[in-house]
């Protein structure tokens, strides 16, 4: 039995997402562990670092009087970019709210899929079968995103309120921040609790936060990011200044649910019109097979598939365009 040319690239395509989901696994617990070893390593520095504050004039076994620097068995390992790294910096894989796994049996079925209309109809079907799959798995991906980031920006507010409130009984921000994380739910709380494990390696609140938005792509966490820098560098009345953020987030908030509800109108009708031709072509497809594949064994007919599916595409991004209110 002969194997169908495109069957043979769908099948080197999927092991090759298998050997890479289990290159991510193993990077993912060697880094797990690299970090382990690294905060325990900076906290023995400061360790040191404290008692050597203490008793300058007493040097540390193993260490030149006068010394400050740690020992060579105790730096730090380099920071080298890795594929788990860059699919939290480039693509916020850490906002997705999605294991590894589940993405792994995803691109996992959408190839067996793809091999199924390989075997039926051809190469070609394959591929735009694959191609269609693909933009329908990033768009819910993106829209599990747009809501998870639409919920933590309306549990931000009560988060900073409720550190205003530990910081003006007397509690430092970066003792409030941890406090008032401790009972958020998700998936805030997860972001918090990152925030929190970054903090015991680094007790820089600003670049916590920092590293927070390049995650999230939320500009209110660099805003906080900045609060917190300028907290730290020139002092003054923090509370004050996260109790504006909190009111500014609110407003905004506000002024946006009423727009979104004044615009309700014209994004369904974006929607209506994208998705009108999609499921006509479907329904033809399914429906009357014996029309589509005189069309699409014809050259002419392959042409005109081909644009219609390039108009499409780009009548799409017009109606995305014009119904976008940002």
């Amino acid at each position: 039995m002969n194997l169908h040319p495109a069957v043979l690239v769908i099948g080197a395509v999927a092991c090759g997402l298998l050997a890479l989901a289990l290159w991510l696994f193993s990077r993912a617990h060697q880094q797990q562990a690299q970090q382990s070893i690294a905060g325990h390593m900076q906290r023995s520095r400061d360790i040191q670092r404290d008692l050597l504050a203490a008793s300058p004039a007493m040097p540390m076994p193993g260490m030149a009087p006068g010394s400050a620097s740690a020992p060579a068995g105790l730096s730090l390992p380099p920071s080298t970019p890795t594929a788990r790294q860059w699919l939290y910096d480039r693509l916020g894989f850490g906002a997705w709210g999605m294991a590894p796994r589940s993405l792994v049996l995803i691109a996992m079925l959408g190839l067996g899929i793809c091999a199924l209309v390989a075997l039926q109809a051809g190469a070609m079907p394959a591929v735009l079968v694959f191609a269609v799959y693909t933009l329908l798995t990033w768009f819910g991906i993106w829209h599990r995103v747009s809501k998870r980031r639409a919920k933590m920006l309306s549990q931000l507010p009560g988060f900073l309120d409720n550190m205003v409130r530990l910081i003006s009984i007397g509690n430092s921000p970066h003792a409030a921040f941890q406090f008032a994380s401790g009972n958020v739910t998700e998936p805030l709380g997860s972001a918090l609790q990152h925030v929190n494990a970054s903090l015991s390696v680094s007790p820089d609140l600003g670049q916590a936060m920092s590293q927070l938005e390049r995650t999230w792509k939320l500009p209110e966490f660099g805003l906080l990011a900045a609060v917190f820098r300028m907290s730290t560098r020139y002092g003054g009345r923090v509370d004050q200044v996260l109790e504006r953020v909190s009111a500014y987030i609110r407003d905004r908030q506000s002024a946006e649910r009423e727009l979104h509800a004044l615009s309700a109108e014209v994004r369904l009708s974006a929607w209506v019109l994208a998705l009108l031709p999609i499921v006509v072509g479907t329904l033809i497809m399914l429906l009357n097979q014996g029309y589509f594949m005189r069309m699409w064994n014809d050259g002419t007919g392959q042409k005109m598939i081909y644009a219609a599916a390039g108009l499409e595409v780009f009548g799409s991004f017009l109606l995305y365009r014009l119904a976008r209110l940002r």
